[in-house]
């Protein structure tokens, strides 16, 4: 499953969500995470944020690992699943099948 974590900070709290990002990217790196959770990529904003790209098995099991590991980031972000359209995958093309499914048996 694919997850964009949205995060907002404020930024009296950029001390402590550095700190928990530095706690989370050291347990990616030691291989640390739970299994079937990755990250895919991480992109900074310019206004005490970033957006996220992951792996996880659900969207349940990746905010439980934040929780654990970064309990500011997570109350700091909005977990979001996706799908990804280019290129195309699998699970995308599954969607649009479906959708035009539905909108004909209407």
């Amino acid at each position: 499953m694919l997850i964009i974590a949205v995060h907002k900070w404020k930024p009296e709290a950029e001390i402590t969500i550095t700190k928990e990002m530095i706690h989370g990217f050291t347990l990616l790196l030691e291989g640390k995470q739970p299994q079937g959770i990755k990250l895919q990529s991480t992109h900074m904003r310019s206004d005490h944020g970033a957006f996220c790209t992951w792996e996880s098995p659900s969207k349940e099991e990746l905010e439980s690992f934040f929780k654990k590991f970064g309990p500011t980031l997570y109350k700091a972000t909005e977990f979001i699943h996706v799908l990804q359209a280019f290129p195309a995958t699998v699970e995308y093309e599954l969607s649009l099948l479906k959708m035009i499914t539905e909108l004909a048996s209407k």
